[in-house]
């Protein structure tokens, strides 16, 4: 065997052993999906100021999306447009519709719940 076939066997066997991967790559909690949603099965959301959004789905789990940058319109709006490719479900591939400004996730996650109510803006 030649010295190089066998230098490279050794760096990918040293490779394959310092994997700091994720042990399960088929569980990540940032590639969430929202089953469904191409039929109007968003039943609430709410705004994270400029940077995110949280979606209740109709059986009642909530989601965070993050922005791949500033929805500079999310905080002022009552009105938001889910842009997905149905029948696939919402994913961190989509993104939502805000006043005409096309706001794409970055990513999609599963919560334990709904944001805690805004802090209250300290007293002058």
């Amino acid at each position: 065997m030649s010295k190089f076939l066998v230098l490279a066997a050794v760096a990918l066997s040293i490779a394959g052993c310092t994997s700091s991967g994720p042990k399960n790559p088929s569980v990540s909690p940032a590639n969430a999906s929202i089953p469904f949603s191409e039929f109007g099965r968003i039943y609430d959301w709410r705004a994270d100021g400029r940077t995110g959004i949280f979606m209740e789905s109709e059986d009642r789990k909530w989601y965070h999306a993050t922005f791949i940058a500033p929805c500079e319109n999310l905080p002022f709006t009552e009105h938001v447009g889910f842009r997905t490719t149905p029948p696939l479900p919402i994913d961190k591939f989509d993104s939502i519709e805000v006043r005409g400004e096309n706001c794409y996730f970055n990513s999609l996650e599963q919560v334990p719940g709904p944001p805690g109510p805004a802090p209250k803006p300290a007293k002058p």
